[in-house]
């Protein structure tokens, strides 16, 4: 059995069933692809606390640590793997 040739199957087709011609793409121009540049990177003031408690240190990206949440299911997951094989 030898492959389709690309575009061989198109002459079974009749023409009502064929996709509408299309229009030509307009060429693209420099404008059309050029960014403008990014602006300036602003340095992050640090939040000081007028308090005399601190709080938590936060994670960098400043959302809570997650690990504990993640480590519970995982270790009940292990566990049922554990005991059904």
């Amino acid at each position: 059995m030898t492959p389709v040739q690309p575009g061989s199957l198109l002459q079974l087709v009749t023409t009502e069933y064929l996709p509408p011609a299309e229009a030509p793409n307009p060429y693209l121009t420099e404008a059309d692809v050029v960014e403008p540049p990014l602006p300036p990177v602003a340095a992050k003031t640090p939040t000081s606390t007028l308090s005399g408690t601190a709080s938590a240190p936060r994670s960098p990206n400043g959302q809570p640590k997650v690990t504990t949440s993640v480590i519970a299911p995982l270790m009940a997951v292990l566990l049922a793997v554990y005991l059904l094989f």
